[in-house]
């Protein structure tokens, strides 16, 4: 039984998100600015991404019994020339984190991403510190292609960043 959908953010989902990209605990291992974002900011995203799917795809991860926003994913710096994108996810509700909402709904995007838009990669960037994102990224098939050394600088020090990627011919064969 499908517990979440992917769904597009609205702008009634904006408190939701804004609060979730002031909490500390995502600052922390998010690979976005460390700076406190304001609702100004959060608009002007917003109008970004909800006026235009190029060069970014967002969707927000709801429950689907209870009707509740609890993340976000996104595909961005999509580039159809080169068929590849960015990949990032954020499960903002703290209480739903550890219950595999993000399998499924990194899975369900690398499937949009591959199916739906025809992409040949999809890559992300993850803090080396972030072990809980780098095993859920491995056991999904996300292999490791490099690290970037002291590439994030938060909280008066530097940290590495993981690159990893996944081909569609990697997809293809992989059982989600």
């Amino acid at each position: 039984m499908e517990k979440i959908k992917l769904r597009a953010l609205t702008a009634s989902d904006i408190q939701k998100t804004l609060q979730w990209n002031n909490q500390d605990d995502i600052k922390k291992l998010y690979a976005g600015h460390p700076f406190p974002v304001n609702i100004e900011m959060e608009l002007e995203w917003y109008d970004k991404i909800t006026k235009s799917n190029f060069p970014a795809t967002v969707f927000g991860i709801e429950l689907l019994k209870e009707e509740k926003l609890i993340g976000y994913s996104i595909l961005k710096n999509i580039n159809l020339i080169h068929r590849k994108a960015e990949f990032g996810i954020l499960i903002g509700e703290k209480e739903e984190r550890g219950k595999g909402y993000s399998k499924i709904a990194t899975s369900k995007t690398l499937e949009f991403g591959f199916n739906q838009l025809g992409l040949y990669r999809i890559y992300l960037f993850v803090q080396s510190n972030n072990k809980a994102a780098i095993k859920l990224y491995e056991k999904l098939g996300f292999r490791n292609e490099g690290e970037l050394r002291n590439s994030v600088f938060k909280n008066g020090e530097f940290i590495n960043e993981k690159v990893m990627g996944f081909l569609k011919e990697e997809f293809d064969k992989y059982e989600l």
